[in-house]
């Protein structure tokens, strides 16, 4: 059964967007009249990314769902090279000592962001398929958690932990909501977890956030630069804001505020309202998501539009609690705000897919006059006449 498209989602992501031209502006302008003597020299590259986007989003809204399901082992590969690659590229082409992305000219590519949901549709794809059992460890659950771990290990070795904490968490809740054992999926997870320590002591600059962040929870030490400037970015805001195009903190206090740190900028110019504006169109993403999941006609469409939804809110909550100092500093942009071409394009394609899922739904069960028994609607009928 066919339907429009999920007006409510729709809305909450063109509004998001909306946000982002305006305040990637905003921050970005004093950086880069400085660097570029342009001030909308930023602003110009994400128009240009928010149209791939937006035109990869309403195209990919058209394919049926279960094309891209029936294509994600490719998708998967693809995306599984990608990484590989990227962790023999020479020293020379690391960015702030992290092989993230591929340098094509103007443009940077980040695989990591492709291949979060390259994994989600093909878990999706794997999972609904009837003869699979997840219940079963070897046969079932085993070769879904080779998968995820592939990916997250050579995002992890890029390195980018965040990320791949982000990746492993929707691949096991994937999992879980399939009916996987809890004994099993815990065991799964501790072994992760240990993995992902023993890595995380050997990265120097991941280790030192860490333990930046641990001494300002427990008040031994103020937090780091940027997160310090981003809480009085959000302190100053106040609960109305500076107004647009005001704050102090973009003007090279905040490093890159119209990246990963743009919601302490939306907070100083608008306030607390802002805030809470931003964080409730991504309520309502979470929303309609889980609820497009829940109408999905099939396991596929169910188990994609949850995977899809859930990594949105968990890249939105990650970014927030960083800017926040709820976590350590991560490097997780904000979702379709954060300047940025390939979460951005990534982001939209992924809701395009949610879109289509949107419009297919179950079939109503029969309810009001058609559960009357038959004899007695026609005995109605009789009587009128």
């Amino acid at each position: 059964m066919r339907q429009g498209f999920d007006t409510w989602l729709l809305i909450a992501v063109l509004l998001l967007v909306l946000c982002s031209v305006c305040f990637v502006y905003t921050a970005s302008s004093a950086k880069a009249e400085r660097n570029y003597d342009d001030n909308a020299f930023f602003l110009k590259r994400q128009l240009l990314r928010l149209l791939f986007g937006l035109i990869a989003m309403f195209a990919i809204s058209r394919i049926d769902y279960h094309e891209v399901l029936a294509r994600a082992p490719l998708f998967y590969v693809a995306a599984l090279l990608m990484l590989i690659v990227l962790l023999f590229l020479p020293e020379s082409m690391a960015i702030r000592g992290s092989h993230r992305w591929f340098v094509l000219g103007p443009m940077q590519v980040q695989p990591s962001e492709i291949a979060k949901f390259c994994l989600i549709f093909y878990l999706a794809a794997n999972l609904a398929k009837p003869q699979l059992d997840v219940r079963n460890f070897t046969d079932g659950l085993l070769p879904q958690f080779v998968l995820i771990g592939a990916i997250a290990l050579a995002v992890v070795l890029e390195p980018d932990m965040g990320t791949a904490i982000i990746i492993s968490s929707v691949g096991f809740f994937m999992l879980f909501l399939r009916g996987a054992r809890l004994q099993h999926l815990f065991a799964l997870v501790s072994t992760g977890a240990l993995a992902a320590l023993a890595l995380l002591l050997r990265v120097e600059y991941q280790r030192d956030r860490v333990e930046s962040f641990l001494a300002s929870v427990f008040g031994a030490a103020e937090p780091g630069w940027q997160v310090k400037q981003s809480l009085i970015g959000l302190g100053d805001g106040g609960l109305l804001g500076l107004g647009l195009g005001k704050s102090r903190q973009k003007l090279l206090f905040l490093p890159d505020p119209h990246t990963d740190f743009i919601l302490s900028i939306i907070g100083e110019e608008m306030g607390l309202i802002g805030t809470l504006g931003v964080l409730a169109l991504f309520f309502i993403i979470l929303w309609r998501g889980f609820r497009i999941a829940q109408a999905a006609p099939d396991a596929g469409g169910r188990l994609a539009a949850f995977g899809v939804t859930l990594a949105i809110g968990l890249s939105a909550f990650v970014n927030i609690a960083v800017v926040t100092n709820l976590l350590p500093t991560t490097g997780i942009p904000l979702p379709f705000v954060s300047y940025g071409g390939s979460s951005l394009i990534v982001h939209l394609a992924a809701i395009g897919v949610l879109l289509n899922i949107s419009q297919s739904v179950k079939p109503k069960k029969a309810g009001g006059v058609n559960k009357i028994p038959l004899a007695r609607t026609k005995w109605y009928r009789d009587r009128k006449k």
